[in-house]
This record gives structure tokens, C-alpha cells and sequence, in this order.
């Protein structure tokens, strides 16, 4: 019996020997992982001082934008206390800023000018003419310029410009009152040219003024004219009688007879200059 309690005394040393062991072993694990946590909240403190440093440093940074408008400020003001310009120098700036003006208006009126210049020249076959001399007053006067149309074929009543069948450097500018197919007769040193009537009227109907066909048009005409004009009936195809408005001044088909309509140019549609008469001609 001494034996077995002595035995069982020693099974319980050992067990409580390995027992403390066991909590020892414990303690100094807990003790360590309480030293590691410690030592990384250590090492975790110092994030707010730089976050204090960083803000810190932001309103420094913010703050420096301020003196730099004041410093950029200090400038303007000495930009308005510039001293007033001299009326020499006023004028001078005025007269820059007009030419600045003038060349922007030539710059942008200089396209629609050549396009312009294109279309009538190119496009519509036209081509300008200046007028010389009073045979066409009032409805043109000496030195309008105007443009004639070279596709156009004549009207009654329209203005032409056409070769004279008499030598000259230029051409003639006058009005067409005779067409082909206008019955003409004449009387001594009078034509008469009609181009309502379908036959000529008789001869002693000729004496008497009153008694001549509606729009029957009677003019004086020269020995050559009358010559010409006397062995017609009708004015021939491709023909024109012309007249100017200026009746007293101007030398037309009354003294060289009819226009041959291959010396025709065009017929006068436009008057561009001078600048206070433009406008379409009738």
C-alpha cells in the first residue's frame, strides 16, 4: 500500500508539472502577441503627425495663391495710372484703326468683286462700254459706262451696240425702231415704216396724213438713206432701222440706212458707273 500511494503522489506531481508548463508556454505566447501589437501601434502613431504635416503643408500652399493675386494685382493698378494720350496720338490711333477698317472692307468685297466680274463677263457673255457723245440723251449720257449683253437677241425699242456701215474707230449706241418684215414706203425725202399693217396703203392715201395706218412712224431720212429705203417694201430679214434719242445730234440709219444684224454686238442692259445713275436701261 506504502508503494501505490507513493506512486500515485508522483502521477501527481507530474501532472501538475506539465500542467504550469502549459500555462507558461500560454502567457509568454500572449505576451508576445501583446508586444508584437504594441510594437505595429507604435509604429502606426506617427500617421497623424504626417497628416498634420500634410495639411500643414496644404495651406501653406494655399495660402501662397493669395500673395500672388495681390502681387499680380499691384500691376493693374499701374496699367490705369498710365498717363492720358496726346490729341497727336489719338488721331494717329484713329487714323490705324481706318485703314485697318478700309483694308478688312477691301479684303472682303475683293472675292465678290472677281466673282462678280466672272458671271457677267464669262458666264453671261457680256462685256463692258463706255459712251461717247449726246446721241442717246436722255437715256445715256456721255461718258456712262454700261454693259452689253452678246447673247441676246434685239427687241423693238432696245438699246444695241452694233459696227456703223460707215468708217469708224467706234461703235454706234442707238435705239431699234425698225424690225425685218416692218412694211417701209417712202414719200420724197420721208420714210414711213409700219409694222401693224399687212399691205401698203394706196397712193392717194400717202398725201394724206390723217388717213395713214396706226403706228405708222414717219421720218426724214437722207438722199442715201432714201435710196436704199425706196426700193424695199419690207425691212429684209436680219435687218434693223436704228435711231438715236437725241434726234437732233446723232447719226443713225437715217443717214446710213439699215443695220446689217451680224455688225450687232449686243444689246445695252446695265449702266454700272457713274455710281448715282445705276440702273437697268430701257
Amino acid at each position: 500500500m506504502d508503494e501505490i500511494n507513493e506512486r500515485f503522489r508522483l502521477l501527481k506531481r507530474q501532472l501538475k508539472r506539465k500542467f504550469n508548463n502549459t500555462k507558461k508556454t500560454k502567457s509568454k505566447n500572449k505576451k508576445r502577441k501583446n508586444s508584437q501589437s504594441n510594437s505595429l501601434a507604435k509604429k502606426k502613431r506617427p500617421e497623424p503627425r504626417e497628416r498634420v504635416s500634410s495639411v500643414r503643408e496644404d495651406r501653406t500652399i494655399k495660402s501662397r495663391p493669395k500673395e500672388e493675386l495681390v502681387r499680380k494685382s499691384v500691376p493693374s493698378n499701374k496699367r490705369r495710372k498710365k498717363k492720358k494720350l496726346s490729341k497727336e496720338e489719338f488721331e494717329k490711333r484713329k487714323k490705324k484703326k481706318r485703314k485697318e477698317n478700309i483694308i478688312e472692307i477691301i479684303k472682303f468685297m475683293f472675292p465678290i468683286v472677281i466673282f462678280a466680274v466672272f458671271v457677267f463677263f464669262f458666264i453671261l457673255n457680256t462685256s463692258p462700254h463706255m459712251v461717247d457723245g449726246d446721241s442717246m440723251k436722255p437715256t445715256l449720257l456721255n461718258g456712262d459706262r454700261v454693259i452689253v449683253r452678246r447673247t441676246k437677241e434685239p427687241k423693238r425699242y432696245e438699246v444695241i451696240t452694233f459696227k456703223p456701215p460707215v468708217k469708224s474707230e467706234f461703235q454706234y449706241v442707238k435705239r431699234i425702231i425698225g424690225m425685218p418684215g416692218d412694211l417701209v414706203w417712202t414719200e420724197g425725202n420721208d420714210l414711213f415704216i409700219n409694222h401693224q399693217a399687212e399691205s401698203l396703203p394706196k397712193a392717194s392715201e400717202l398725201s394724206a396724213a390723217n388717213e395713214l395706218p396706226d403706228g405708222t412712224i414717219k421720218i426724214n431720212v437722207s438722199e442715201e438713206s432714201l435710196d436704199q429705203m425706196s426700193q424695199l417694201k419690207k425691212i429684209p430679214k436680219g435687218h434693223y432701222f436704228v435711231l438715236g434719242d437725241n434726234r437732233n445730234n446723232s447719226s443713225d440709219s437715217r443717214a446710213f440706212g439699215l443695220v446689217d444684224g451680224q455688225a450687232i454686238e449686243g444689246v445695252v442692259s446695265f449702266r454700272f458707273a457713274p455710281f448715282d445713275h445705276i440702273g437697268w436701261i430701257k
